[in-house]
């Protein structure tokens, strides 16, 4: 288990690596900006600094940059106007599109360039498994053990 996990993480980094840098905006930003494009709705501030594991004063320092960026928007909430929302503009929604199709990219022409088409369809089978984990939310009731299936 433990040498998957590497290897995830290992391919996770390589990913960034291949992500082109943003002129003008900090890791920081970046990052704040990736939590706003996965949030399905509006998120608060205090969501993305939780989820980075930031503090608020460096996530109020990286919306401000993408907000004077254009990239993200800021608006009260409709229930208690003490709180604002975040959500990206069209312009954030472009980079956010077309970093992801960079990553993307990269990783289709490794998995063309590298595997055999056995190899990419073990793959896409594991990818499958993934999904599983990543939608995994804990519940006594339905714990299995190694043995069931």
């Amino acid at each position: 288990m433990h040498r998957l996990l590497g290897q995830l993480r290992a391919l996770q980094r390589r990913q960034r690596r291949e992500r082109p840098p943003v002129e003008g905006l900090s890791q920081s930003a970046v990052s704040v900006l990736g939590v706003v494009a996965r949030s399905e709705s509006a998120i608060q501030p205090t969501q993305i600094g939780r989820e980075l594991v930031m503090t608020s004063s460096n996530v109020a320092s990286a919306l401000s940059e993408l907000t004077k960026r254009g990239l993200v928007e800021r608006m009260a909430d409709k229930v208690d106007t003490r709180r604002v929302n975040i959500t990206l503009t069209p312009a954030g929604e472009r980079l956010v599109a077309e970093d992801r199709a960079a990553r993307d990219d990269w990783l289709t022409r490794a998995i063309h360039d590298l595997l055999t088409e056995e190899e990419e369809s073990v793959l896409i089978a594991g990818g499958s498994i993934l999904e599983r984990l990543a939608n995994y939310h804990p519940n006594p009731s339905l714990a299995r053990t190694r043995g069931d299936k």
